[in-house]
């Protein structure tokens, strides 16, 4: 009688229900080959202690000792006497519960990369109102501050800032990560197509100012050489 062909959902149905996986502590690969060695050694432990005891039954035991022997030798008590060790697997679980562990795996991480982003967001937001609210002297002083801090990499201008202790070195050290190529920060800012384009404007306006006050120093500097050589 020939046998009944199975639909591909049929086929993928068997799969998911009598195939096993195998988590990572142990190799899928691997694991037949183990599981192999250990039946192997449960099978041979069993078989020693049987011939122990069936040793007392072997040809060659006087007739005297056979009628003492009798009575310890039934099919009951060899059972009680020997024992065979239970093995259990453990980490493997059929292809249907891998998938289904799997998915609510990645619900999980879909559903705290969105919490995440979303804090980030928020963040971004509030440093970009920050920067654009800043003027005057202010913005100046803290423009230089940024120069120092993201530019040269000042260890102790990053160690005076932590903890931050308001919004304007809340907004420097988001500054100083997005010029560490933190990817968190910068996905944040390109996230909002507006905030982007009011960051990507408080940066070139933070460039003019720094290009400005490099100018004064220098010329500072050039007039106290003059000084010095006059």
């Amino acid at each position: 009688m020939a046998k009944e062909r199975k639909s591909p959902q049929q086929k993928k149905e068997l799969e998911y229900t009598r195939n096993h996986f195998t988590f990572g502590w142990v190799s899928s690969r691997n694991f037949p080959q183990t599981w192999k060695r250990k039946k192997a050694r449960v099978n041979r432990n069993y078989r020693h202690k049987s011939e122990e005891i069936l040793a007392q039954a072997k040809p060659g035991i006087a007739s005297d000792d056979v009628e003492s022997i009798a009575d310890d030798l039934t099919a009951a008590r060899f059972q009680k006497s020997i024992s065979r060790k239970r093995l259990r697997k453990v980490g493997t679980v059929t292809v249907g519960e891998k998938i289904k562990r799997k998915l609510e795996q990645r619900e999980d991480v879909i559903g705290w990369h969105l919490q995440r982003d979303r804090r980030y967001d928020r963040s971004a937001f509030s440093v970009v109102q920050t920067l654009t609210a800043l003027q005057g002297e202010q913005l100046v002083e803290f423009v230089k501050r940024a120069g120092l801090l993201c530019n040269a990499g000042n260890p102790a201008a990053l160690k005076k800032l932590l903890p931050c202790k308001d919004q304007f070195d809340r907004a420097l050290y988001f500054l100083y990560l997005l010029a560490s190529g933190s990817f968190l920060e910068r996905d944040a800012v390109h996230r909002n197509p507006q905030l982007s384009k009011a960051f990507e404007r408080w940066i070139e306006k933070a460039n003019r100012i720094l290009t400005k006050s490099q100018r004064a120093e220098e010329v500072k500097r050039r007039q106290k050489e003059n000084v010095r050589e006059s």
